[in-house]
């Protein structure tokens, strides 16, 4: 009698839909792969809001072939990325939930590279830089 009294204890967990795990925190980002600029490619805590954005902001035809947004929904586990951003290269170098974490890869990779940005996804601004 006791185990059946805990198999829905068991199973609760795989039917929940929650933004966070044990290790990590999930957001939806309402992403167009077309751009690659962090700060028009939000993230959200919740599925809704992403797919409301990308509903909303969804403005061209993929038959078209024209260059407006086209977003998608897509789950990452981070909130700020670090690109190295300059005339010839646009890549995201590290990921991070943490913005000390953020910030201290900036620091420590200043006197190698003047071109880091670090972004908050969720608030679509800029954190901090390298640049002088």
């Amino acid at each position: 009698m006791k185990y059946i009294l805990l198999i829905p204890l068991l199973f609760a967990g795989c039917f929940s839909k929650t933004a966070t795990t044990n290790t990590e925190s999930l957001y939806f980002q309402a992403y167009d792969p077309n751009w690659d600029d962090p700060t028009i490619n939000p993230i959200f805590d919740n599925e809704w809001e992403a797919k409301d954005y990308a509903y909303r902001n969804n403005m061209g035809s993929r038959v078209s072939g024209d260059n407006s947004h086209s977003y998608i929904v897509r789950v990452i586990n981070y909130r700020y990325e670090i690109r190295q951003v300059n005339d010839s290269t646009d890549e995201v170098l590290h990921t991070t939930n943490s913005k000390e974490d953020g910030e201290k890869y900036v620091n420590q990779y200043t006197s190698a590279h003047s071109d880091l940005f670090m972004y908050d996804l969720k608030e679509g601004v800029i954190v901090t830089t390298s640049t002088p």
